[in-house]
């Protein structure tokens, strides 16, 4: 049930990002929901899962996108493996950790985007925009902890084999991972 939510809810979230995020200006900037979707999956589903998962949305975004095919899967599950392996070793699971976490992936995934095609397209001169990388990069720290909040609540509420399915309002606590017992 969550793997079809979770489904769902980035179909949903390519649409907004792909129609109606287009409308606002660009000064005030377009946050890319479906990067954010990604990194969520990458810190909290399990490899097989999030790695299909990450497949399917870049090859969507692919299709939405209009750039190279495979640019975008490649990428998504880079960073997911990436992702996986920082949040085994590492204790980014926490709210805070999870602010500078998107500002380096979001930088990691936009620069392997540009030079991925500007390698393949060396006709084309590309002009790097860091106003706008950063102003991305700004609005997705900032929204990425209400973002995560609120789709680990709503995993947990469609999670029908979890324990905290009924009790989805008290926070967790996080505990010592590093203590042994």
């Amino acid at each position: 049930m969550v793997l079809s939510f979770l489904v769902l809810a980035g179909a949903i979230l390519l649409i907004l990002q792909t129609t109606l995020l287009h409308f606002l200006p660009e000064w005030f900037g377009r946050p890319n929901l479906l990067f954010l979707f990604i990194v969520f999956l990458g810190t909290s589903l399990d490899i097989y899962k999030g790695a299909v998962l990450a497949l399917l949305f870049g090859l969507i975004m692919d299709i939405f996108s209009g750039v190279f095919l495979g640019l975008h899967p490649v990428i998504f599950l880079v960073l997911f493996f990436v992702l996986q392996i920082l949040s085994r070793r590492l204790a980014i699971n926490e709210s805070i950790h999870q602010i500078p976490l998107v500002a380096l992936s979001y930088l990691f995934t936009a620069s392997s985007i540009f030079i991925f095609t500007s390698v393949l397209t060396p006709e084309n001169r590309l002009y790097w925009a860091w106003g706008n990388e950063i102003l991305q990069g700004l609005i997705l720290s900032v929204i990425c902890i209400p973002f995560f909040n609120f789709f680990h609540w709503l995993t947990t509420v469609f999670d029908s084999n979890s324990k905290k399915a009924n009790n989805h309002c008290r926070r967790q606590k996080t505990g010592n991972r590093y203590r042994m017992q």
